[in-house]
């Protein structure tokens, strides 16, 4: 099964970084849920977001149907606003300070929001279509996986406000780069497939500093690439072509990926892109709905936001 939906295509056009500021997004002034109404002038859904959501952890799920993001609270999964104006959303990932990337891979470029607002703060271009997405925090990087031309991973680095052209990479053994993840250190892990006609499962590790891969040999087998993320002790590599969906956790140690446990997602079919906060996972079965797991226990959810047709998921925390 593909990471993208049936809509994904590879793009063929190099594009230009575009850096935006704007403010943020001013919640509703009511204290109840406020409708997605259409816009007199654009005739189109608009952004909203609840008065209470600035103040709460919140969820970000990307809806595969609507083509927007519901944001939900986290805690008690409850939705508290709406972002629009996306071709289509699919993968997330947020920073330390809560602010959330989106990567919309019909408009080739990644969107950044406060925590909690409605209104863009950031847009940078893409070098073709942004797959997965990860922030290094600490030193104000952006990984963005995917892309034309043989590039694997743009990183773009943000300076006094201003982000940078992205480097970009590429490595000789991987066609097809899937997520990407950082740890606490600034080393990313990127997962994919090999260019070897059967299209293997491959990991490999871009150091902080370093400007080559280095494949990284893992001890357990992946049918699809799924997130990957640092839980703050391991790196979480999802398989998203089995079914329930596993979240494996592997011990990194040099050039080798040790498996030391798996989260098993009871009731899914088909989970990609994950966000672990916490002891928490949240998993959007795709196209179907959203559970919450014990991390790193699994079995069955805890706690399911249904009739979501979500693909990426993202937690902000304040």
């Amino acid at each position: 099964m593909s990471a993208l939906d049936v809509g994904y295509r590879w793009f063929g056009a190099c594009a230009a970084i575009v850096v935006l500021a704007a403010c943020h997004g001013s919640p509703a002034q009511s204290g109840t849920l406020p409708n997605v109404v259409p816009s007199a002038d654009l005739g189109m859904s608009v952004s909203w977001m609840a008065p209470e959501a600035a103040s709460e952890d919140l969820l970000y799920l990307s809806d595969v149907v609507a083509n927007d993001v519901k944001v939900y609270t986290f805690r008690e999964g409850r939705l508290v606003g709406t972002l629009t104006g996306f071709g289509k959303p699919r993968s997330e990932c947020a920073d330390e300070a809560g602010n959330v990337w989106i990567a919309d891979i019909e408009g080739r470029d990644v969107i950044e929001y406060a925590h909690g607002g409605t209104k863009p703060i950031a847009s940078l271009d893409t070098f073709g279509v942004p797959v997965g997405c990860s922030v290094y925090s600490a030193g104000r990087y952006l990984a963005v996986a995917g892309g034309i031309s043989g590039t694997i991973v743009s990183i773009y680095h943000e300076a006094h406000g201003i982000w940078s052209d992205p480097k970009r990479y590429t490595d000789s053994a991987m066609r097809i780069p899937y997520f990407c993840g950082y740890d606490s250190n600034g080393n990313l892990f990127i997962d994919g497939l090999t260019k070897s006609k059967a299209g293997r499962f491959t990991l490999v590790e871009l150091r902080r500093r370093s400007k080559t891969f280095e494949s990284i040999a893992i001890s357990q087998a992946i049918d699809t690439p799924g997130q990957v993320q640092w839980d703050g002790k391991d790196l979480a590599i999802g398989d998203s072509g089995v079914a329930p969906s596993v979240a494996y956790r592997f011990s990194i140690g040099g050039s080798n990926a040790t498996e030391v446990g798996k989260t098993t997602l009871d009731g899914t079919i088909s989970v990609r892109q994950f966000w672990i906060a916490g002891g928490t996972l949240v998993g959007p079965d795709f196209n179907r709905n959203a559970g919450f797991w014990r991390y790193p226990s699994g079995g069955a959810p805890i706690k399911t936001i249904a009739r979501v047709h979500s693909y990426g998921a993202a937690v902000s925390r304040l």
